[in-house]
């Protein structure tokens, strides 16, 4: 590729990061491939979390192109399916993309976030894959919430779910939530929770 393709690749991944005052802009795509390419980006930056927080090592995510799951990964020779899900408000993107800014005024405060909502939130995303994953008639490893919400931090999410029970679904063994890079942690890697579920028998991670 030549540096006038680079350069004009780069631009058009800067003005898609940008749409909609840049809301949850690490997870914009127009397209199938720009798709592929956002949620291998995803997935390796929750392989590198779970190594960097809890020492667990996983082989190169295999994507699946019969999805679901969309990825398969091995953890000490254990095969498990991977499934990716945003966590983003849809009507607060429409509304920013409409001009809206996420900073100030009525769509600042909508985007402000509770123990509740976040809960709430949590169990219909669950549910709502869990109800395509019966009707298909498989069972799902790893539930992998992804999430850039301006207003959700990682500090806040484990203080609301250390006392908080998550409903399982039967058809998603394990659930965690991954967040987009927090500055303030001052470490490399993107914060990531379990909701429910252990990942592999020896580890109490999610």
């Amino acid at each position: 590729m030549a540096e006038g393709d680079d350069n004009d690749e780069l631009k058009r991944w800067i003005r898609i990061i940008n749409k909609g005052h840049g809301y949850a802009g690490i997870f914009n795509y127009d397209n199938s491939d720009d798709k592929r390419i956002v949620e291998k980006s995803t997935i390796e930056e929750w392989r590198a979390s779970k190594d960097a927080e809890f020492g667990i090592e996983m082989d190169t995510p295999q994507p699946n192109p019969h999805d679901p799951p969309d990825f398969f990964v091995s953890i000490k020779g254990q095969r498990l399916t991977v499934e990716l899900v945003q966590l983003v408000e849809q009507e607060h993107k429409r509304r920013a993309t409409k001009g809206e800014t996420p900073c100030a005024g009525p769509l600042f405060l909508d985007m402000q976030w509770s123990k509740e909502r976040l809960i709430s939130k949590l169990h219909e995303l669950i549910f709502k894959k869990g109800r395509k994953y019966k009707k298909a008639g498989i069972e799902i490893d790893v539930l992998l919430i992804h999430t850039a919400e301006t207003w959700l931090t990682s500090t806040e999410a484990k203080a609301w779910l250390s006392d908080v029970n998550i409903e399982n679904h039967p058809n998603i063994r394990t659930v965690s939530i991954l967040f987009e890079y927090e500055t303030v942690r001052g470490v490399d890697h993107w914060p990531v929770l379990a909701v429910y579920g252990e990942l592999t028998q020896q580890s109490n991670s999610g």
